[in-house]
């Protein structure tokens, strides 16, 4: 049954270490995958398998997935864009935990009024749908501002159900029999909380840690393909959202491949599908180690 459970454990884990670290290797080495500068234009007109093409070029032997409007190799900008993009869902979802741990510690804590009022501060947060909230504050001030305001709006925009993580998972424990016996024989706060509190959480949590990058990479996706994205140095215009204008990405970055191709996904099916399939390549990944650490974690408290 032991070996079961650790085979349980580890093919999720392998598996999704084997989409993962591909992903990786682009995010810390992308000069060593790819000796093509991702700001290298192709030239205005190109034969492609015998057809004369002008960018954005098709997938071909010398474009692999294709090119953008400016003629740059989509690959090239995927694996160069691997670092902006992964830099900002991890600071985005370890704003989440750190606000929505923090205010659950402080809600157990503190009790009463005030952990009446943060409870209630949370379902009001949940309520809200993160792309609506991160979408209304990033147009609202600007996305020219910049990686903070996307950190800020993508952290703040899931923090509520570490919350209720932390204060349930608290309230459970304090009724159990062993706790009690613990604090009866002069167990100070600390051990309590290092000794039986943080490695009961830690099942839960640090699977859920890793699905909160991976929706955090996702809503970064949909914002992109809304138009929002980072790095962008001018203002956006709602009727450049609408019309789903392609903007001349100033470096490369998942999200911004994406932007204002939805129009495109028709004539030039590369656009969208390559940053989309990278995405979707990641979250996968990233679910399956997820999945995996959750078996073995619970297998290992056990």
């Amino acid at each position: 049954m032991n070996r079961m459970a650790r085979r349980q454990a580890w093919l999720p884990l392998g598996g999704g270490a084997a989409l993962v670290l591909p992903v990786l290797l682009a995010a810390l080495w992308p000069a060593l995958l790819t000796p093509i500068d991702p700001e290298q234009r192709g030239p205005a007109m190109q034969q492609i398998d015998g057809v004369w093409w002008a960018p954005p070029y098709p997938p071909s032997a010398a474009y692999w997935l294709g090119s953008d409007l400016a003629g740059r190799d989509q690959l090239s900008r995927l694996i160069h864009g691997a670092a902006p993009t992964l830099s900002l869902a991890l600071s985005a979802s370890a704003l989440r935990l750190v606000v929505g741990i923090a205010l659950g510690v402080v809600a157990v804590a503190l009790g009463g009024t005030i952990g009446h009022a943060i409870a209630a501060a949370a379902e009001a947060s949940a309520a809200l749908p993160p792309l609506l909230f991160a979408f209304l504050i990033i147009v609202t001030v600007g996305a020219h501002a910049g990686a903070p305001l996307f950190i800020v709006a993508l952290g703040l925009s899931g923090w509520a159900p570490w919350t209720h993580l932390v204060v349930s998972a608290v309230q459970r424990l304090a009724r159990e029999p062993y706790l009690e016996a613990a604090r009866a024989i002069g167990a100070t706060r600390w051990s309590l909380a290092r000794y039986y509190v943080t490695p009961a959480l830690a099942p839960s949590a640090i699977p859920a840690a890793a699905q909160e990058f991976a929706a955090v990479l996702l809503l970064i996706a949909e914002l992109g393909f809304l138009g929002v994205f980072l790095g962008i140095d001018t203002p956006l215009r709602l009727s450049d959202l609408l019309a789903g204008d392609q903007p001349n990405l100033p470096a490369p970055e998942w999200g911004g491949m994406l932007a204002g191709t939805r129009m495109a996904i028709f004539r030039q099916f590369w656009l969208p599908l390559a940053p989309a399939a990278i995405v979707l390549w990641t979250i996968l990944g990233i679910s399956l180690v997820a999945e995996g650490l959750r078996r073995r974690l619970t297998w290992v408290s056990h």
